[in-house]
Order: structure tokens, then sequence, then C-alpha cells
């Protein structure tokens, strides 16, 4: 075993099921691996360590779905259609619509008033400065292309 493999899994917690990196974490809760100038995800590192390389745009995803596992039987490879299959056939997509979404700058309340404005003929440049968001941004609300009530879950 190199150097590099041992310092990776001694950082990594294997008393239960799922084998937890302990070291560095990134932003969106993943554990991340400085190798050289490089920072890597360190569930790649383990699949690496135990598999060999990962394919050109693979990802590497994990059955258990805990963002800082690294146990190799938990791994599995795919690909940007596999991995967003998995994550809604695991119920995990959430609903990222509307008020739902962190980053949303109206309310329901908001758009219901939004679209009577545009229903009474004002127009969306005026809505939109009202609102503070951008007349796309209203475009797409109008058009349901955003807000829409048929894809949001309840």
């Amino acid at each position: 075993m190199t150097a590099f493999a041992e310092g990776f899994w001694a950082k990594v917690n294997k008393s239960g099921e799922c084998w937890l990196w302990t070291g560095t974490r990134t932003t969106n809760g993943y554990g991340r691996v400085g190798c050289g100038e490089k920072k890597l995800r360190a569930h790649r590192v383990a699949w690496s360590l135990m598999n060999g390389p990962i394919p050109a745009g693979s990802f590497v995803c994990h059955h258990c779905d805990v963002p800082l596992c690294v146990n190799p039987a938990h791994l599995f490879l795919g690909n940007a259609k596999s991995n967003v299959e998995d994550m809604i056939a695991k119920s995990r997509r959430g609903d990222t619509g509307g008020s739902l979404n962190g980053r949303a700058k109206l309310t329901d309340a908001d758009v219901e008033e939004v679209r009577d404005s545009l229903l009474r003929g004002v127009s969306q440049r005026c809505v939109a400065k009202r609102f503070g968001v951008t007349p796309g941004a209203i475009s797409q609300i109008s058009t349901h292309r955003t807000w829409n009530p048929n894809r949001r879950q309840p």
C-alpha cells in the first residue's frame, strides 16, 4: 500500500456499515482530499484506490446516499443520466420549485399577484420592476415555465 493510500484510509472511520471520511469536507458535505495542488472528492479517491482509474465522464455514485461514505462496496460508477435517475428513484430529488427553492425571491402570494397584474394588462417590465426581478423571470412565470403548480410536490 502506498503512503498516500495509508494516509487516506487512516482518515476513514470504518466502525459502521458506511465508512465515513473524517478529514476535510466540501461545503455540500462530501469528503475532500488534497493531492498535490488538486482537491479531490474522497469517495472518488476510494473508488480509484480499490478499482483503478475512473473512466472519463463517469460519476462515482453512492448506493447509501451518504456523501461522506467511502466504503467501496457502497460506490458504483454511473453517468449524469444514471445519477439523476438514481436520485429520482430514491426520492431524493425534492422540490426545488417555487417558494420551496431556497433562492426564491418571490412568495406564492407574490406570484399570484404577478399573474393577476399581467391579466389586468400591466406590462411585464412594470411587474418585474415592482417585484425586483427581471422581465425574463416574469415571462417565465406567465408561461408557467417556473412556478408551475403541476410540477410541484405537495
